[in-house]
């Protein structure tokens, strides 16, 4: 069965870039602007890995992976968050958030992938 990713960044541009190399090797991509996006999604489609923001307008990475590790049904989805914010504090924020991967931009496509496949 084909795998589902879910890409969520405010960006349309980034969204886009990162969801075509995902799709590339072979994956079902669905994508949001925001967490909130994110979890109206989620509601309605099974997601096997997200791919996220930090900063995102209404609901921002941390935000959504709080979210998500306080509800039981998606509290074992892995999250790779990918964002600008490369401090150390800012790494334990998003590990205490509930993020399974924490990649710093710029990130390589192969990057991204090994991930990814290393989570699913």
């Amino acid at each position: 069965m084909e795998k589902k990713i879910l890409v969520v960044d405010d960006c349309d541009t980034t969204r886009k870039l990162l969801s075509y190399i995902i799709k590339e090797k072979g994956y079902k991509i669905i994508s949001a602007s925001n967490g909130i996006e994110a979890l109206e999604l989620m509601a309605t489609s099974p997601i096997d890995l997200i791919v996220t923001d930090l900063n995102m307008p209404q609901m921002d990475g941390y935000e959504l992976s709080k979210s998500l590790r306080g509800q039981d049904a998606y509290r074992e989805i892995p999250i790779i968050m990918i964002t600008t914010e490369a401090g150390e504090a800012d790494r334990r924020m998003g590990l205490e958030a509930g993020v399974t991967t924490y990649l710093s931009k710029p990130i390589s496509p192969q990057r991204l992938l090994y991930e990814i496949e290393k989570l699913i």
